[in-house]
């Protein structure tokens, strides 16, 4: 297949592509701005002119659409921004699929916090009731009703894929293993003399990106219409555990200070049912030990 990318040039973008041609499907790359050298062409989603024009063009045989605000304190600051590309955009990028090529499948990544925290026993199945927690979480949400929406009244065919936390080799150091990845690195080479933390004690589920993006393709193949499906590995580790996992990777013993500017109450991100993903034969291939590995590994080529 054909299949249009949004976000390409992003850290899960970069991965997908690559799990795209290892399947045999031809990536059509697109984001907010060129990189001509990766193959990658403009697309500004907020511009309902410019996506209608490009699909038009591109005439894909489906399309994953990953782009959007994805870092929760970005989206904090701007919900006007947010609900723009995270809603608006989205739905530019589905009319446009519906006019043009009507019988193109929709992937739309939304998120496992759309979900909200763990405030209930139990894992979360796609049939719960959404209970966005944070603007980001809510955009999602959004979107995703949107979707459905013009699934029931135009036969959009969507599938919907919500992940939890990600990470791996290529992640902006925005986010906390690559943050703590980098620090340690710059704690071991003498130009930090302790890392800076916020709450060690909040949770979070962590999957590898490759294990993602493997999901996504197989979603694009074989999901079904109208279908929605969580996607974790299951890894559920305390914040100070994985800087701690890091550290014996690195072979460093940390000096650590709490910055209040990063401190957050103590949370959790709900346990996710994963049978229906895994009812397609998807299986994580990534332990967090690999995982973390190949992050500090990426981090110290990067020097």
């Amino acid at each position: 297949m054909r299949v249009l990318v949004t976000g390409a040039a992003g850290f899960v973008g970069r991965h997908l592509l690559s799990a795209l041609r290892t399947a045999g499907h031809e990536p059509l790359s697109t984001d907010s701005q060129a990189d001509p050298a990766a193959g990658i062409a403009a697309l500004d989603i907020g511009d309902a002119g410019t996506v209608d024009a490009a699909i038009q063009r591109l005439q894909p045989d489906a399309c994953i659409h990953l782009a959007g605000i994805a870092f929760v304190p970005d989206a904090a600051r701007d919900p006007l921004a947010l609900d723009a590309i995270n809603v608006a955009g989205t739905l530019h990028v589905a009319r446009a699929l519906l006019r043009h090529v009507p019988r193109a499948r929709m992937l739309f990544v939304s998120s496992a916090q759309v979900y909200g925290t763990r405030n209930r026993p139990g894992a979360r199945r796609e049939t719960d009731i959404p209970e966005p927690a944070s603007p980001y979480a809510g955009s999602k949400a959004r979107a995703e009703a949107a979707l459905l929406d013009l699934a029931a009244r135009q036969d959009l065919d969507v599938v919907i894929a919500r992940p939890g936390n990600h990470t791996g080799p290529g992640q902006s150091p925005k986010f906390v293993a690559p943050a703590f990845a980098h620090a340690l690195r710059d704690f071991r080479d003498g130009r930090l003399p302790s890392i800076a933390v916020g709450n060690l004690d909040s949770e979070r589920d962590f999957s590898d990106v490759r294990d993602v993006v493997a999901a996504y393709v197989l979603l694009l193949e074989k999901g079904a219409r109208g279908g929605i499906y969580n996607i974790s590995a299951g890894e559920h580790v305390r914040i100070g555990d994985l800087l701690a996992a890091l550290a014996r990777i690195a072979g460093v013993s940390p000096v650590t200070h709490v910055e209040p500017a990063r401190f957050r109450p103590t949370d959790a991100v709900p346990v996710l049912d994963t049978a229906r993903i895994r009812a397609l034969g998807w299986r994580p291939a990534f332990p967090l030990e690999r995982t973390l590995a190949d992050l500090w590994s990426a981090i110290n080529v990067q020097r």
